[in-house]
């Protein structure tokens, strides 16, 4: 009788470990899981067609890349003469704020214009990316690893830095651009900051990443030792 038990527990248990990346697992990662994978295969796609019509000089070129170059002023100025045009309200003063725009600007200019977005692109595709190899780790070995903390934790890091200097750098390629279209501004450290516009929302946003990333990352250790102990 005791050797039919035993048998009968031999053939319940399984062949191998269990996969920590099972389908419950998997299905944790949803909806972000779907959306970021689309979301970045759609990007690639775009980039690598803008790339292909700079490349070819095509009339997607053109809109890709814009003919004109413009930088929008800081200051605002009331636009009394033009009051018949807005026509506001009893009491109300209309403000406008400039836009200095050529179409005939040299490679500095292009430059400038180039860095104010590319940094924030450059962001946007990192987080895209460490993202998409996160889902994949995860949904390939499981949720609760030390790899997926340790990943989480670099997406925290990269938007976090990432952030503050896209701000930085698009900051100071804007009020550049802006001196070299507005002859009554100079490109100055004042100018810079009063440009700089801190991303306050990526950054908390980021902070909360790390503090959930050191949270799984203890979460990961401590079911380690119960699995362990067990």
């Amino acid at each position: 009788m005791s050797a039919e038990v035993q048998s009968s527990k031999e053939a319940e248990l399984p062949d191998g470990p269990p996969s920590h990346g099972d389908q419950a697992e998997a299905k944790l990662l949803e909806p972000v899981a779907t959306v970021v994978r689309g979301v970045y295969r759609l990007f690639l796609a775009v980039l690598i067609a803008g790339a292909l019509a700079l490349l070819t000089g095509t009339k997607l070129s053109q809109m890709w890349g814009g003919r004109y170059v413009c930088a929008e002023s800081r200051s605002d100025f009331s636009t009394g003469g033009f009051t018949d045009r807005f026509q506001p309200h009893a009491g109300v003063e209309v403000m406008t704020r400039p836009s200095y725009c050529t179409d005939h600007a040299d490679g500095a200019q292009r430059l400038f214009d180039f860095l104010g977005g590319f940094p924030s692109l450059l962001l946007v595709l990192g987080i895209l990316f460490l993202l998409n190899r996160l889902i994949q780790g995860a949904s390939r070995e499981g949720v609760f690893t030390a790899r997926t903390a340790k990943q989480l934790r670099v997406v925290g890091w990269w938007l976090l830095l990432g952030c503050l200097a896209a701000a930085v750098v698009e900051a100071g390629a804007h009020a550049a651009l802006l001196a070299t279209l507005a002859k009554d501004y100079t490109f100055t450290a004042d100018s810079w900051l009063g440009t700089w516009q801190p991303p306050y929302t990526l950054v908390f946003t980021a902070l909360g990443i790390l503090t959930f990333a050191r949270i799984m990352r203890a979460g990961v250790t401590m079911r380690e030792d119960l699995e362990g102990t067990v």
